[in-house]
């Protein structure tokens, strides 16, 4: 009889001995496996609406559809991001600027959204200031490759960062709706003390969210033939401007019909 109790328990003591980190890694797991999961749904169903309501055959009437839908993936970003609770929170907010002193890259609907953006937001004279800024931007990090323009991004604040604030909130970018610290003073840390590597704790999950839409637009773009990349933000902008703003419906059209946009290159 006491031996049968002595192996009880034994047993009883093996069970409690589970370490704490596998299970915290199991948990883990299915957090990622989850979120990898809403990421698959979210594209898949980015990609089917784009193809639904934009191919090459309907070039001259695909501005309006193209607009709806970037509105809408912005929307459905913000919503989705609404709808959980981060924990810890999220410590960006209004005047936290370290990630804005930063260049990004984007794709071409988003390019092309932005676009509209400045044309309904911004005189003539701003735009040209704005064109004036971003080649003397677009100067400084000639020759410079992506990660050269990453290893030294505190040098080069954003085009659109105005008064410590996003001049162009409402058309950022995915790349910065996704990206989130947790830790502000690990982002002032990373920008003043120029260290690029500098880790910042955060959230993977806005990212995933902002990067499966993105990618979603992205692989509906490729079904429909169009032409589909990433260019960095001063590049794109530069594109946009190039020959005046106004443009913006030509060069709409002209990528809706499966012309080149991003590779088309720039003079400076």
């Amino acid at each position: 009889m006491a031996s049968r109790q002595k192996t009880r328990q034994k047993k009883s003591r093996k069970r409690k001995a589970i370490p704490n980190a596998a299970i915290k890694n199991k948990h883990a797991s299915n957090t990622l496996s989850q979120h990898e999961s809403v990421a698959l749904r979210t594209a898949e169903k980015r990609r089917k609406d784009f193809v639904e309501r934009l191919s090459i055959d309907t070039a001259r009437s695909g501005i309006q559809p193209l607009y709806e839908l970037m509105q809408e993936s912005y929307s459905l970003f913000d919503s989705m991001l609404d709808d959980i609770t981060l924990d810890p929170p999220l410590a960006c907010k209004r005047g936290c600027i370290y990630c804005c002193i930063n260049q990004v890259s984007l794709t071409e609907p988003e390019a092309l959204y932005l676009g509209f953006h400045l044309l309904e937001t911004r005189s003539p004279s701003e735009l040209q200031n704005l064109k004036d800024r971003t080649q003397t931007l677009l100067t400084e990090l000639k020759g410079k490759s992506r990660e050269e323009i990453g290893m030294e991004r505190h040098l080069h604040p954003c085009l659109f960062m105005e008064g410590e604030t996003c001049s162009i909130y409402t058309a950022r970018p995915f790349v910065c709706r996704g990206w989130n610290s947790v830790n502000a003073e690990m982002c002032k840390h990373s920008n003043q003390s120029g260290d690029a590597l500098a880790p910042i704790e955060n959230h993977p999950l806005p990212r995933i969210i902002a990067d499966s839409i993105q990618i979603g637009l992205l692989n509906g773009a490729k079904e429909t033939s169009l032409e589909t990349g990433y260019l960095l933000l001063p590049r794109a902008v530069y594109l946009l401007l190039e020959n005046g703003v106004e443009n913006i419906t030509e060069l709409t059209e002209n990528w809706l019909k499966g012309e080149a946009f991003f590779a088309r290159g720039i003079s400076i």
